[in-house]
């Protein structure tokens, strides 16, 4: 007596679909099943496929599907030759695996047919991955335990037909290349899910007005939300929640790896800048009591301009010689304060008609090179660029070690070219436009604010503004991860015409 299969399940884009252990590997290894994608092995609960043991060997390239020894096809109007049943095994007879015949079809080059091979008034409901000829569900032959849907025409494996067009649109759909479109694309993402939109903002905005706690709090689930957008969308799952499954809470993925990414983000964008800005401040503390240009007289100089008694004497006597006179003058004036004042301001006027002066100034005064000062003007353009790519590395990786290792995300600048710089581009123009709509909240809601509480109406409002931008954001990010997928590998196994 065979021992019982093991049922599992699968929930996918597609739909729910339930299947053996054997089976499951062999679409993950065809990229039918994403590690983002939930599975149940009998009764357990769902969990997400890349997470479950018993799959990762799949996923890691270690799992080899076991391949039937090559034969000889039968003819189409020959029935299968009968071969005794074995466990989790095909008929041998069939020849459907893609080795023993030829390439599959590149459907994204071809058209799909909408009616079945031999009805044309029947819509079709599998094709075959080799010869792209569509079937009913009464046309294909069915072999091995599992009932693999085989071509009559050619002997090779059949595919659901709405799977496989599924399958056509998101690799037409990633082969467009990345524009407007896909910005207004991100605009109308967030509505898609209006529900969790609404109750989004609402948390978001109402952890914001509860101290730095609820910052925190608010912190993690929006990080949560973009992380999650943006490894959805990369992956082509524009119809998924932007809302993480909390459903399964964990501590350490749902709390402290978001924390850990954000910090992250923080080290590898914001931290140069605030090294040096930290570097200047302390050379500002340090020089306060440096003698710079503008100084007020010491006693030093107040005593080289004081005259002796005999000078004193000669100023009074008539026949000082004129030069010797001026000179005597001159000192004595200079040693009174308007003296002082009118020498300070002399050399002011000059320092502002020297275009260097001011430099030469925050030289003498910070005691290190001005070029600190410009690395500190470097350091925020690079803030400013990087932001997003660290959020995307962050979004599509979830690794600590790849967010702070700029390389990564600078290979992968490289590997996107202009479509990172469009990418930024809109990110730059909706914080733009989240910044002008806090000010015009603001500025209506002006009236509102109370005493020792603020403005609690605008906080609100402006923490959903942020939450709705920063959603959209993350779906830019996506999209443009997505389109570059080919370049990137993400998902390359599930979006190539081969695995099809």
């Amino acid at each position: 007596m065979s021992a019982q299969v093991e049922q599992w399940r699968v929930s996918t884009p597609e739909g729910i679909f339930e299947t053996d252990l054997e089976t499951l590997k062999q679409w993950i290894v065809e990229g039918c099943v994403l590690p983002s994608d939930k599975v149940c092995k009998g009764k357990l609960s769902w969990i997400e496929a890349g997470k479950a043991p018993m799959l990762r060997p799949a996923f890691n390239g270690e799992f080899v599907p076991a391949t039937p020894p090559p034969t000889v096809a039968t003819p189409p109007e020959q029935p299968p030759v009968e071969q005794s049943a074995q466990p989790e095994q095909f008929d041998h007879t069939e020849p459907f695996e893609p080795e023993a015949t030829a390439p599959p079809q590149d459907f994204g080059a071809r058209h799909l047919d909408n009616a079945c091979h031999n009805h044309p008034d029947v819509a079709p409901k599998f094709v075959c991955r080799i010869c792209a000829t569509p079937f009913c569900a009464e046309c294909p032959r069915f072999v091995g335990a599992t009932k693999i849907p085989v071509c009559p025409l050619c002997g090779d494996m059949c595919k659901p037909f709405e799977e496989v067009r599924t399958r056509m649109q998101r690799q037409s759909f990633q082969n467009s290349g990345f524009g407007l479109s896909d910005l207004g694309m991100a605009l109308a993402y967030p509505f898609q899910h209006k529900v969790a939109l609404l109750f989004g903002a609402l948390v978001y905005g109402s952890l914001q007005l509860a101290g730095l706690r609820g910052a925190v709090i608010a912190f993690v689930i929006m990080f949560g939300c973009i992380s999650h957008v943006i490894s959805q969308v990369a992956w082509g799952k524009l119809n998924r929640s932007f809302l993480p499954d909390f459903s399964a809470f964990s501590l350490w993925d749902d709390l402290a790896v978001p924390i850990g990414l954000g910090i992250g983000i923080f080290i590898v964008t914001w931290g140069p800048a605030i090294a040096l800005a930290v570097a200047i401040i302390m050379g500002l503390i340090n020089g306060a009591n440096f003698k710079g240009p503008i100084h007020t007289p010491d006693v030093a100089e107040q005593q080289s301009a004081a005259l002796t008694p005999a000078e004193f004497g000669e100023l009074t006597n008539p026949e000082t010689d004129p030069k010797r006179l001026e000179e005597l003058n001159g000192r004595l004036n200079a040693g009174r304060p308007g003296g002082f004042i009118a020498k300070e301001a002399k050399e002011s006027q000059e320092k502002l008609n020297d275009p260097a002066g001011n430099l030469r100034m925050l030289a003498n005064v910070l005691h290190f090179p001005v070029i600190l000062v410009l690395l500190f003007l470097l350091s925020l353009l690079w803030g400013i660029f990087y932001g997003p790519m660290a959020l995307s590395v962050a979004g599509y990786t979830e690794h600590f070690g790849s967010v702070i290792n700029p390389l990564v995300g600078l290979d992968t600048i490289r590997r996107m070219g202009l479509t990172y710089i469009k990418a930024f581009g809109m990110v730059i123009l909706l914080q733009i436009a989240a910044l002008v709509l806090s000010v015009i909240v603001a500025i209506i809601t002006a009236p509102l604010t109370l005493p020792f509480i603020g403005n609690l109406f605008a906080n609100f409002i402006d923490g959903s503004i942020t939450f709705y931008f920063n959603l959209v954001i993350a779906c830019v990010l996506g999209l443009s991860l997505h389109k570059c997928a080919d370049r990137l590998g993400i998902g390359d196994a599930a979006m190539t015409a081969a695995d099809i």
